[in-house]
């Protein structure tokens, strides 16, 4: 089964322009909040979501998304995003 991981998360916000991503090491990513140390609203995360989705070939249910908006951290996206994904290479 197919998992995220913080290279996964941190080649995406690369790919998305997002600036604010080359000043963290890893441990500052994990714990980054999204709107605040990102700079990224809920329609920005989505479209992270939707490249994920598109790069790595799953699916993330809506639980995903609940679950960020009450902790709205990266730590927090690949935790859920791995207890909650369909991998589609399966099905």
């Amino acid at each position: 089964m197919k998992q995220l991981n913080l290279e996964d998360i941190r080649t995406a916000l690369y790919e998305m322009n997002i600036p604010a991503v080359r000043n963290f090491p890893e441990e500052t990513l994990k714990n980054a909040d999204f709107w605040f140390d990102l700079g990224m609203d809920e329609r920005k995360v989505i479209a992270l979501m939707s490249n994920l989705e598109i790069e790595k070939h799953i699916l993330l249910p809506v639980n995903v998304l609940e679950n960020i908006r009450m902790k709205n951290s990266v730590n927090t996206l690949i935790y859920s995003a791995n207890s909650h994904l369909i991998d589609l290479d399966e099905h």
